[in-house]
């Protein structure tokens, strides 16, 4: 993986998202490709799960806007970090998050692997 092959990757991910898309998402991941959202959170195992995730959020979700900072590229995979702002529909979950993206992608640029840890908060 190129640093332009990763920063192409995250803004397939991620723009969609801030215009509450999922549907790019049965794009991105392989078929069998696992996500962790968070290091107590149960992963989600195959891209319909991975796809269902990202639909049922994005139903509570408005006004996301991303931002992202590459900060190491391997032949495999990408580290970054992120911060997410939005507007959260659903009273007392947060509406900013910082953290860190791994993603690992395959020949074909799809994401067999995609694990996140972050922090969030309540925005004043």
């Amino acid at each position: 993986m190129t640093e332009a092959t990763f920063a192409k990757w995250l803004d397939d991910y991620l723009r969609p998202q801030e215009q509450r898309s999922a549907e790019r998402i049965k794009e991105l991941f392989a078929a069998d490709g696992v996500y962790w959202w968070g290091p107590f959170y149960e992963a989600r195992h195959g891209v319909n799960a991975i796809y269902e995730h990202h639909r049922n959020a994005l139903a509570h979700q408005t006004d996301l806007k991303y931002d992202y900072e590459i900060l190491a590229v391997t032949d495999q995979s990408g580290i970054a970090r992120f911060h997410l702002s939005l507007n959260e529909l659903i009273e007392g979950e947060p509406t900013e998050y910082d953290g860190i993206f791994l993603v690992h992608l395959n020949q074909d640029n799809k994401c067999t692997l995609f694990q996140e840890w972050y922090h969030s908060r309540m925005r004043e």
